[in-house]
């Protein structure tokens, strides 16, 4: 999976954080960076659809808003929606430096321990450091790594149609808001509404 930043340059950001992702004096070589290589390791579990792994970014005002988000993704885990194969939390101060929380360290995200699986070993210091450009000064988000578990029947039917699920990518909202502008859908009639009754 490609990281939706990568390639972007963060020499202007000083990360304060001695998490040990970004623990920069004992960085993990290019070639051996989880994310960056398409042949670094996998999940260990080995029933993981690896065509449906994506990257979430979930903006918020800063950690202590997580409480909510972290419910929300508990029932995902709890409906077979979606899998978390890794998870961290990063804030940006205002002068852009970076702190990094895992899951069991921050309170708000008490809702997702214990949930099953593997969490952890996919994002490595790099793929932390290029997703946090798009974090604004004085934020925080939670970056996550999910295997697509509600599209699992849809991945199975192209491997057995000799297929497979390629890619994907989500469609800025300014672009979609504004196609959904030029294309309103058309007006129901009081009698088609009846007749739908």
């Amino acid at each position: 999976m490609k990281n939706p930043v990568l390639g972007t340059d963060f020499t202007h950001y000083r990360v304060v954080s001695p998490h040990p992702r970004l623990g920069h004096d004992d960085h993990v070589p290019p070639s051996k960076e989880p994310m960056a290589d398409p042949a670094g390791p996998t999940p260990s579990d080995a029933t993981t659809d690896t065509d449906l792994v994506e990257f979430l970014l979930v903006s918020v005002p800063d950690l202590s808003s997580l409480r909510s988000v972290s419910a929300a993704l508990a029932d995902l885990v709890a409906s077979a929606s979606i899998s978390i194969l890794d998870l961290v939390c990063v804030s940006k101060s205002e002068v852009g430096e970076l702190t990094v929380a895992e899951l069991e360290q921050v309170e708000e995200m008490s809702a997702l321990k214990g949930v099953g699986g593997n969490v952890g070993g996919l994002l490595s210091d790099r793929d932390i450091e290029r997703a946090s450009r798009a974090l604004a000064a004085g934020s925080s988000t939670l970056i996550l790594v999910v295997e697509d578990r509600w599209a699992l029947g849809l991945s199975t039917a192209a491997r057995q149609a000799g297929g497979r699920v390629v890619g994907g990518g989500r469609i800025g909202r300014p672009l979609v808001e504004a196609a959904l502008e030029a294309n309103p859908p058309p007006a129901v009639s009081d009698e088609q509404q009846e007749d739908g009754e």
